[in-house]
């Protein structure tokens, strides 16, 4: 009874879909959830909210909304993209070791470690 469950769960990038839909868009774990092993959720999440205010800034008509979202996802997808795969790789480095070393680049620069 002292043992608490909490499951984590994370998500692959999402290159295909985008973050928006129309004027509509969303951000943080919606857009990229991440495993906490590198802390980089909250992080990730307030470099949205602040690289949405850069783009939400030119729009000057509501016309422009849809095009500035789109531009917000374009300029934050490499970045979270790399984040969430290193913090998957760190998950599956904690839970699983026998596993990493099986992966060619990686399971060798570990055993020099």
């Amino acid at each position: 009874e002292d043992i608490k469950r909490r499951d984590l769960y994370d998500g692959a990038p999402l290159l295909a879909q985008g973050w928006n839909k129309g004027q509509v868009a969303i951000c943080g774990d919606a857009a990229h959830p991440m495993m906490p092993n590198l802390g980089q959720g909250g992080c990730q999440a307030t470099e949205d909210g602040y690289r949405l205010a850069e783009e939400l800034s030119t729009v000057k008509h509501t016309k422009d909304i849809e095009g500035a979202l789109s531009t917000y996802y374009k300029k934050r997808i490499p970045r979270t993209t790399i984040i969430q795969i290193m913090a998957q790789l760190g998950s599956d480095l904690l839970v699983d070791f026998d596993k990493m070393m099986t992966i060619p680049l990686v399971g060798p620069f570990f055993l020099t470690m």
